[in-house]
């Protein structure tokens, strides 16, 4: 009789187990395989994104968050944020094109370097590097900027990445209303915080696709970094345009001064009527000078005009369109401006919001007239003298009264006697005007001012008419 071997089911349980086993180690490699061969095409392609870090500079604000600190060096050492991005160029170069690459395309975010890159960023952060902006026109596209807004090909651009609406205006590259056909080879690039950006506006000009380092396509930036884009349904209406809240302005501006130990600014309604004026003026005659060289309509003749005077006073101008906050942050970013917003010598405050045309280009001028009162302080040997020639006066006139009654002589000399007389007491009345107003530490009034230019004369006068009359 013959023996029949059998399987135990645990036999079997453990063949299949083996079985399946098997065949998912082959996936397994195969799919190892592929990644690996997908990760090296990839790689060899550039395709692959690599993490760079965005310094704090705020320029591409909102789209990248601004560092905390407040001095431009220090903002630039500060990461705000590290975002994965496409080396460039990317791609398989088969007899010069491009296959699976991608193409740089209105709206990627790009980052760049050249001579001209590492020179500012040298003289502005301390440091030679590189710039991150978003691409606004390529090849062939026709830029214009207009009223705040950007025009591209002859049409207004809604940008939701950046930072406020119209706020977009031209620098020393590409001003106001000048149109720009982008060359072959060639980006226009800005920053999303326009009015902070240093980009192809200004000193950067046009940029050659071969200084792109990375780019972040527009489709890839949707739903990671657009957290913070604006609604721009309304951004080309006229409700749009920015305009500055004057109270919440002094305000600021007044924080700022206190942290200073410098007094406060009160509003002065007539120095806004005085600083509309000159902005009207400026606009006219695209007159920025503060000495108005073409017009001669200086802020000083404006102030008169509004029945305003006092003994300091001067003037900002900014083209643009700002709120409140972003003009303060704007300002106090300059030296200069954050120098003059700080003066000691100032009291009185006044802003006006001018919009108008600049050599046919819609255009908005923010000016601001800053007014004060500073003693003169004049010094003692200066009133000492003035004192002196008051009583040498005093002690003179009596003998020249005197002569009144001389009889003959006087008939005979009446004129230049009564004369004589006439200016020494002239000279006496200014004299003891202008004494009184240096005693008191005030300013002496324009009329006070003409005296003095005037005394010199009336002194040689008497001078004249005395020698005549002592040769008789």
């Amino acid at each position: 009789m013959q023996k029949i071997n059998r399987k135990s089911p645990f036999s079997k349980i453990k063949d299949v187990f083996f079985l399946i086993l098997r065949i998912c180690t082959l996936l397994l490699f195969l799919v190892i395989i592929y990644l690996l061969v997908t990760y090296l095409i990839f790689n060899r392609l550039r395709l692959i994104n690599e993490q760079v870090a965005i310094s704090g500079t705020g320029s591409m604000y909102p789209t990248f968050p601004k560092g905390q600190n407040k001095n431009p060096k220090e903002q630039a050492k500060e990461i705000a944020g590290i975002v994965g991005m496409l080396p460039y160029p990317n791609g398989l170069f088969i007899f010069g094109k491009n296959y699976f690459g991608h193409q740089i395309e209105k709206g990627d975010i790009v980052t760049f370097s050249n001579k001209k890159t590492e020179q500012i960023t040298k003289e502005n952060y301390g440091e030679a590097s590189g710039l991150i902006k978003r691409v606004i026109a390529t090849e062939g596209d026709v830029i214009e900027l207009k009223d705040g807004v950007v025009y591209l090909n002859g049409k207004p651009q809604k940008e939701p990445y950046t930072a406020l609406p119209h706020s977009t205006f031209g620098g020393k590259f590409l001003s106001d209303c000048q149109k720009l056909k982008v060359p072959k080879g060639k980006v226009f690039v800005m920053g999303d915080n326009r009015k902070v950006s240093g980009d192809s506006r200004q000193e950067i000009g046009l940029v050659d696709l071969k200084d792109i380092d990375y780019v972040l396509p527009y489709k890839n930036q949707l739903n990671k970094l657009d957290k913070n884009w604006r609604d721009t349904k309304n951004d080309l209406g006229e409700s749009s345009k920015i305009k500055i809240n004057k109270d919440e302005y002094l305000k600021l501006l007044n924080q700022k001064r206190i942290e200073a130990n410098l007094q406060t600014l009160r509003y002065e309604n007539k120095l806004e009527l005085s600083a509309e004026k000159r902005g009207q003026n400026i606009l006219n005659y695209n007159d920025f000078s503060f000495e108005a060289t073409k017009s001669g309509y200086t802020q000083l003749r404006a102030m008169n005009d509004v029945g305003y005077s006092n003994i300091v006073w001067s003037e900002a101008q900014l083209i643009g369109y700002y709120s409140a906050d972003e003009l303060i942050a704007n300002l106090f970013e300059q030296p200069n401006w954050k120098k003059f917003l700080l003066s000691k010598d100032a009291q009185d405050f006044g802003l006006a919001e001018v919009e108008g045309q600049l050599n046919g280009c819609p255009t908005q001028i923010i000016v601001q007239h800053f007014a004060g009162y500073v003693p003169p302080n004049y010094k003692k040997e200066n009133i000492d003298s003035w004192k002196k020639v008051l009583n040498s006066l005093k002690e003179i006139q009596p003998d020249w009264q005197k002569l009144k009654d001389s009889g003959k002589f006087y008939e005979q000399n009446k004129a230049d006697i009564d004369k004589i007389n006439e200016l020494i007491a002239l000279r006496i009345l200014r004299t003891e005007e202008i004494v009184k107003q240096m005693e008191a530490n005030q300013w002496l009034t324009q009329d006070q001012e003409q005296y003095l230019k005037d005394d010199e004369n009336l002194y040689n006068q008497i001078d004249s008419l005395a020698k005549k009359l002592n040769k008789k």
